[in-house]
């Protein structure tokens, strides 16, 4: 019977920033890129993120009946097989061992996981222990000879503009995959959309590899490219998108791949979670809920999640129901929809797409992720721009019950958060933002994204850069407790965020604060407030300006009350206008501009 694999036991790498992820090891124990060596009396056990076989997760999604782990080693030793019972609440664990053997004589050991279908088990690992000599493991894998439920043919997607560091490591490791890996081979393409139109690649020849010159046209515009040009060309059945500035973890398209292959719901797509770039074991999120009627929409599940903690990687957690996939890595079925994104570009693209296709398909997999930077190193006046206009735009598509007031109500907190916490360009963007909105999806069809862009990033004021050596050594202020800050944040209305106060009860000591907050307490006191990364060295300084303050809030209130006046008609114009912003042809005009 053919064997198919599923996910590979991935052993760390000179690269490795976080083994934990991969292995647990005890005793004498070396890793290279090569091979891993066990010395006499050391193991090596797969209870891991990456390591650990979701055996509750395959079964409830998929058709596979039976499974193996296979060990390519060598030397005297043990291979074990564990099954983990989840228990309270995934906050307990029994562990039996349900197979052993001993490393055989030809370099490859394989073991059945006897009576794979009993939902006893919720999750399997692998334990390997050298005994009188030293054990050497090239690779491990968990694989199935159940027949596959259909035949899959995945294409990758990559936007890209001017991040050759990342997207060609990223391909590479892709076209790794397609030749090394029996299930790929021949199943598996990438497309690399550029949108600045530079990119190089030095590929063997026939790699499975094609690389579209696109104009400036953002995410949006890029994946909406792929999207097209994979549908037209008819071979793929699946579409992977991914960001190009991701590190991957390749054994994510293999276990992607097998889950397409296996999946009882034809329409089931797979999001890849995201983990710090910057703290490689910390999850940023693994899906996320919309919150439409909040001020902060956006509520990542698994946010600050250890991934090396073992009982994160042991519990048969069920599938967690979320509302969108993000587009560093989601994957889904071609015939999910016809409808292309909506032309908002940089950001909301992926969700508009989640909230009205994908997501309530979506599902996650262990060691199905990619590591990112650190948002708020991103998160700049310009941002706000796209968030106003753009999350605008998918509440009025996308709900029913949602009113002039919701979107007013958002807008009203948000301004008073930036504009009392003296952030006065993020403010002066949001308002250009909601006013985009107002004009509607006529103008919206007629934006040259490109050169707005361009423009947008103008902004030198509110962003993240490298200190100078005097506001780096500037002490970091010690956050004060919630209750206080409470306090700080309330009486900050009455004061008019501390400009009605004399000057004399206003202090220039400059105080720290986090990239990604909005200090109002802080900002009622004190003059100057340096925003900075609680890692790294990289920040900016923000300072009162009285004139500027109450020039905003007029235009604040002006913007609210043309919210109020022209919501209905926008809702109507706007839901009128969608199948003509998401067609082919809107977007191949777009593509020839």
């Amino acid at each position: 019977m053919k064997t198919f694999l599923l996910q590979s036991m991935s052993l760390p790498r000179a690269e490795t920033t976080e083994p934990l992820l991969y292995v647990r090891s005890l005793g004498d124990v070396q890793f290279s890129d090569a091979n891993t060596i066990l010395h006499a009396g050391a193991e090596l056990s797969f209870d891991t993120s990456f390591g650990v076989f979701a055996a509750g997760r395959w079964r409830r999604l998929t058709t596979i009946k039976n499974l193996a782990a296979t060990i390519y080693a060598t030397g005297s030793g043990r291979i074990e097989i564990i099954g983990v019972e989840t228990k309270f609440f995934g906050t307990k664990f029994a562990e039996k061992i349900i197979a052993s053997t001993g490393i055989a004589s030809g370099g490859k050991t394989s073991v059945e996981v006897p009576n794979f279908s009993d939902e006893k088990y919720g999750s399997f690992y692998v334990r390997v222990s050298a005994e009188q000599t030293d054990v050497v493991i090239s690779r491990a894998e968990w694989t199935t000879t159940t027949e596959v439920s259909r035949a899959i043919k995945l294409s990758l997607s990559i936007t890209t503009f001017n991040r050759q560091d990342y997207v060609k490591p990223t391909v590479a490791k892709v076209l790794h995959l397609e030749k090394s890996v029996e299930t790929l081979r021949g199943n598996l393409r990438v497309l690399v959309v550029d949108n600045a139109r530079n990119i190089e690649f030095n590929t063997e020849p026939g790699a499975p590899l094609t690389v579209v010159q696109n104009p400036n046209l953002g995410g949006a515009g890029g994946f909406a490219r792929g999207i097209i040009h994979l549908r037209n060309e008819g071979w793929s059945t699946h579409i992977l998108l991914m960001d190009d500035d991701i590190s991957l973890e390749p054994d994510a398209i293999v276990r992607t791949y097998a889950l397409f292959s296996f999946a009882r719901d034809e329409k089931l797509c797979v999001h890849g979670a995201m983990l710090s770039e910057e703290r490689a074991w910390m999850q940023f999120e693994a899906g996320s809920k919309y919150r439409w009627r909040s001020l902060y929409p956006l509520r990542a599940i698994g946010r600050e999640d250890d991934l090396r903690e073992r009982k994160l990687a042991l519990r048969d957690a069920r599938e967690k129901k979320f509302a969108y996939t993000a587009w560093w890595y989601t994957a889904f079925p071609v015939s999910i929809t016809r409808d292309n994104p909506l032309p908002i570009f940089v950001r909301g693209d992926d969700v508009s797409y989640g909230l009205l296709h994908t997501g309530k398909h979506s599902v996650t997999l262990n060691g199905v992720i990619v590591w990112h930077a650190d948002f708020g190193l991103k998160n700049n006046p310009s941002s706000l721009f796209y968030e106003k206009r753009n999350f605008a735009i998918i509440d009025t598509l996308v709900f029913d019950r949602h009113h002039w007031w919701h979107l007013a109500r958002r807008f009203i907190a948000l301004s008073f958060r930036n504009l009392f916490s003296m952030r006065y360009a993020s403010v002066e963007y949001m308002i250009r933002g909601v006013r985009a909105y107002l004009q509607g999806p006529a103008a919206l069809m007629a934006t040259d994204h490109s050169a707005l862009h361009d423009d947008l990033r103008k902004v030198s004021e509110e962003k993240p850069a490298p200190l100078s050596p005097e506001l780096a050594a500037v002490k970091i202020t010690k956050p004060r407790i919630k209750p206080i800050r409470l306090i700080g944040f309330a009486l900050a209305v009455p004061l008019v965020g501390g400009y009605i106060l004399p000057k004399a009860l206003r202090r220039d000591v400059l105080k720290t604060a986090p990239i990604d907050s909005r200090a109002v307490g802080l900002a009622t006191r004190y003059n100057r407030i340096l925003y900075r990364h609680d890692r790294l060295p990289e920040g900016f300084v923000v300072e009162r300006d009285s004139r500027r303050f109450f020039g905003l809030l007029r235009e604040v209130c002006v913007v609210t009350k043309d919210i109020a006046l022209n919501y209905r008609r926008l809702k109507r114009e706007y839901r009128e206008a969608y199948p003509s912003l998401v067609s082919d042809e809107s977007w191949q005009k777009r593509f020839s501009s």
